[in-house]
């Protein structure tokens, strides 16, 4: 491994951060989890503190580089991807719980953290978070909130931004902010609203082309002491959608840490592989996982008594042959979603992640097995996870990347052009969504006016948001 004293002459205040410059240690910083081409950083540099990174932010202004912010690596879309060169500023040693106050309900973490560790800290104060992703394992809490990130407490929350009190921001020309009611010095984090427009905002799901988040604040919820798995089957997904919609409408989410829904292929697949005796034709049309949460059994028994009950108005049934075979595995065995995600099912599954109301949900089905039609080589699947108000959407994609990498680039931004047009919306844009948020019109431009205002030379994460590349000069 190579580490270098010095990001360039004259770096100054770099001289005490480590410097990757080997083409080797250089690899891993090439791209992220998606199907996007990888970009070649010209160096990579790993910082400890958000001092360090407006240090690294400030000289990669000065030498006019392109810099990107890379967390865990494991997002879907590209953002980490540095396709114009430059640096990439790592924050992965960032780890520190920098405040927990349990009379104002926060906690305040450096932006590198991991979500495990941030559980496990929290765990003995009888805490939890709003959100943790699937990909909790590895995935930073920054660069979840850089890339909006969804997951377990979507259906109490919604998004992981909508959990989110305030940040700690380096902008691009090296100066550091906080947003919320932590912008007046003294009074800390509590309140994300206040002292005029919500600048927070600005920030999540930017995949670092605004600032670069180098801590957030989270509000805290007690976390549940019991938890328990059900499943319900619907003839056809038309059926499921008119489900969540009446169980958002009655505010059912409130007692649900996680709510997901499976289409038909997959749902069969399981079931059959793992009890091939079940009669194909009792397999249902569509199938809903649900996680409830409370502070005993009792409580939770009389949560799931009234799924069941909204459930039989819309042709929906307990189906437990699902939990069984595969939605209680998913929530108890966290190793288990990234098999499924076909990190090991062949050697590379694109991710496409989309927001759609309810009732666009078998519009959403549509396009995948239009896909299937079009593009029968690759193994689709899709599912989605339920918010507090409609769904996220993810359209799986397995291909063989030695052989299928260019080829799956082309079938996933077709998927995206008829989502689009379907009415589902990019979420988790990278660079995996440009087109389509180029194609936007005045929310488009607008995103232009705040790039050039916060970030003038175009330096932070070029590509990202569709917004332009910027090249890193020669020398």
């Amino acid at each position: 491994m190579s580490g270098d004293r010095a990001m360039h002459p004259a770096a100054g205040a770099l001289d005490a951060l480590t410097v990757l410059r080997d083409p080797v240690d250089l690899l891993s910083y090439r791209r992220d989890c998606s199907v996007v081409t990888p970009g070649r950083p010209e160096l990579a540099v790993q910082a400890r503190n958000a001092r360090e990174v407006a240090a690294v932010v400030a000289q990669a202004a000065a030498n006019r580089q392109p810099l990107y912010v890379r967390g865990g690596g494991t997002m879907y879309a590209g953002g980490a991807n540095p396709h114009a060169g430059g640096v990439v500023v790592d924050l992965s040693r960032m780890t520190e719980v920098l405040e927990l106050d349990l009379a104002r309900g926060i906690v305040v973490v450096a932006a590198g953290i991991k979500f495990t560790a941030l559980l496990e800290y929290l765990k003995p104060h009888g805490q939890t978070i709003g959100i943790v992703p699937s990909t909790g394992p590895a995935a930073t809490v920054g660069g979840a909130c850089s890339a909006h990130a969804l997951g377990t407490g979507s259906p109490r929350h919604q998004s992981l931004g909508d959990c989110v009190a305030g940040l700690e921001v380096v902008l691009a020309d090296g100066s550091l902010v906080r947003t919320g009611s932590a912008a007046c010095q003294g009074a800390g984090f509590f309140q994300r609203y206040c002292m005029g427009p919500d600048l927070t905002g600005l920030f999540l799901g930017a995949d670092g082309a605004f600032g670069i988040i180098t801590a957030v604040a989270l509000w805290l919820y007690p976390a549940p002491a019991v938890r328990e798995t059900f499943c319900l089957g619907f003839p056809d997904a038309l059926h499921g959608a008119n489900f969540l919609s009446a169980m958002q409408a009655a505010e059912l989410t409130r007692d649900l840490w996680y709510a997901a829904g499976y289409e038909a292929a997959a749902v069969r697949a399981r079931v059959l592989a793992a009890q091939p005796a079940t009669d194909p034709t009792s397999v249902p049309g569509f199938c809903l996982g649900f996680e409830v949460g409370g502070a005993t059994q009792r409580e939770l028994s009389a949560t799931r008594a009234r799924f069941y009950a909204l459930a039989a108005n819309h042709g929906g049934r307990d189906y437990a042959a699902y939990d069984e075979v595969y939605f209680r595995r998913l929530r108890h065995d966290e190793t288990y979603w990234y098999a499924f995600a076909g990190y090991f099912a062949r050697s590379r599954c694109a991710i496409l992640m989309t927001s759609l109301p309810c009732d666009r949900l078998p519009a959403f089905l549509a396009v995948v097995d239009e896909a299937r039609r079009h593009s029968p080589h690759f193994t689709w699947g899709a599912a989605v996870v339920a918010c507090r108000r409609g769904l996220h959407g993810g359209v799986l994609a397995f291909y063989d990347e030695r052989t299928e990498w260019e080829s799956m680039q082309s079938a996933t931004q077709t998927v995206a052009d008829a989502l689009w047009v379907a009415g589902c919306v990019p979420y988790k844009s990278g660079k995996l969504w440009a087109a389509q948020l180029r194609a936007s019109g005045g929310y488009f431009a607008l995103l232009e006016r705040v790039k050039r205002g916060l970030d003038p030379s175009g330096m932070l994460g070029p590509g990202n948001l569709g917004l332009s590349i910027q090249s890193s000069p020669a020398r």
